[in-house]
């Protein structure tokens, strides 16, 4: 947004009664100050009024529809608090429905479809799905039954995730509060990007088998599961990745971190110029809660010294000692910070990127076309922003690849996350492989643009 002399931060943007998250117009915002995730100024109690803070936890995104299509101005007023859209626009407040979208559909799919217009999330995120719908009670609350096992969820281990949304939107979402049972933060859907460490979706464990009832108060924030389960606390952190043993395996010994006086996490790690997992004296690194994936890792938000949590576009660390010695890790968790001392050569942007897979021209690489680090698979750029890689392919075949950038093998890897319901690449754990099936013999062009997360395969010339 570009400020103006009295302080107003301003943006034009051309918005459309056929836009939005869903192609109905309806669109969802919130302002952020200093290109930090934790400074979020969200809707206040009224249409106009923001909320910062601590308080904003127990705040939403603003929603609103557009009817007309045409050029609209949106202002913020950090000092004031304060917000504005012009020409006027229709907000929205009302709750007509409430899904729960996660692991908790253990029947339910897990991939995500694309009919070649527009994506959807895999049908466990799906909040258009039917069975994710809620029953809305007398008192204002919703409530859904749901069969939970000690041996479901996404790991098979009893460990569930979810979120809540409203309106079949999942941007007029709802995560939790590590540590707060029983506690919502609004605005969490999968691009409502978090930042806070404390907050990531609602993760919880069933010990015994049965059909259970989660009740929602989406205007007081709060929700509760019965029978009672068992959730993480988020007292402990650790470090994950080649600079520890076990490298992930955030429940190891070797990977705890200990807690400081200051309310910081520090660990002393031993590197070396030929350590990591390439042997080059690069590593790979993030940090994780109660040693459990299911709280999603904290890891690298695009400047060097800050985390984000909850969001499937956080890389890992990347970086390079230039000498043996110990290093000392710091987390502060309150300020979504990090450092590494001494100074480590730090990756903060892609500088070169890979494409790996069954092809029949990277299939010497030592690996059968999966070894990302040999430079058959460096793709061209000249812009260092969209990359390409012409291959020969066979028609009939199925092709499965990925992308990684910086020679760093799969420390930093690109797929399309088979849960958000967007097709584009994101840097988030370790999804399944992009299909490629060829309908016809040629050469063929592979695209990825690392700053929008476009790609595309293209028949360039018949064999």
């Amino acid at each position: 947004m570009k400020r103006d002399a009295g302080g107003v931060f301003v943006r034009r943007l051309f918005l459309s009664a056929s836009g939005g998250r869903n192609g109905d117009g309806i669109y969802a915002m919130r302002f952020n100050t200093g290109r930090e995730l934790r400074s979020v100024f969200k809707r206040g109690s009224e249409a106009g009024r923001l909320v910062s803070g601590p308080s904003s936890a127990s705040a939403g995104n603003i929603l609103f529809r557009v009817r007309k299509d045409g050029w609209y101005k949106i202002s913020f007023h950090p000092t004031a608090s304060t917000y504005a859209v012009e020409p006027k626009v229709e907000e929205l407040t009302r709750i007509d429905s409430f899904q729960i979208n996660g692991f908790v559909h253990d029947r339910e799919g897990s991939t995500e479809c694309f009919d070649g217009r527009r994506t959807r999330p895999a049908e466990k995120w799906d909040e258009w799905t039917p069975s994710h719908e809620f029953t809305r009670q007398q008192d204002g609350s919703w409530s859904i039954k749901l069969p939970l096992s000690a041996t479901g969820g996404h790991e098979k281990n009893g460990v569930y995730q979810c979120l809540f949304s409203a309106n079949h939107n999942s941007d007029w979402g709802y995560g939790g509060i590590i540590g707060q049972p029983g506690r919502l933060a609004g605005g969490n859907g999968y691009d409502s990007r978090v930042g806070h460490a404390e907050e990531s979706a609602v993760v919880f464990r069933v010990l015994q088998d049965g059909q259970y009832t989660i009740t929602v108060w989406p205007d007081s924030y709060r929700y509760e599961i019965s029978p009672s389960v068992d959730y993480f606390q988020g007292f402990e952190f650790q470090v994950n990745g080649d600079v520890v043993d076990d490298p992930w395996n955030p429940a190891s010994p070797s990977h705890r971190m200990e807690k400081g006086p200051l309310g910081t996490w520090k660990k002393v790690l031993h590197l070396t110029t030929n350590g990591g997992a390439l042997g080059n004296g690069t590593y790979t690194m993030n940090f994780s809660i109660d040693g459990n994936w299911a709280l999603d890792s904290i890891g690298f938000g695009g400047v060097w010294g800050r985390t984000w949590h909850s969001d499937p576009q956080e890389w890992n660390l990347l970086f390079r000692v230039e000498k043996d010695g110990d290093y000392m890790v710091t987390f502060d968790p309150d300020k979504g910070a990090f450092s590494i001392d001494p100074a480590v050569r730090s990756f903060s942007r892609i500088e070169s990127l890979q494409i790996s897979g069954n092809f029949d021209e990277l299939a010497a690489d030592g690996n059968g076309g999966w070894n990302p680090t040999d430079p058959r698979h460096d793709m061209a750029s000249t812009d260092g922003r969209c990359y390409t890689k012409e291959l020969r392919l066979t028609g009939g075949a199925v092709y499965e690849y990925k992308y990684t950038a910086n020679r760093a093998g799969w420390a930093w890897s690109l797929v399309d996350y088979p849960y958000d319901g967007y097709r584009r690449l994101a840097p988030h754990g370790n999804p399944p492989p992009l299909r490629f099936e060829c309908p016809r013999s040629g050469l063929y062009r592979f695209s990825a643009n690392v700053e929008s997360g476009d790609y595309s395969v293209t028949l360039i010339q018949l064999r």
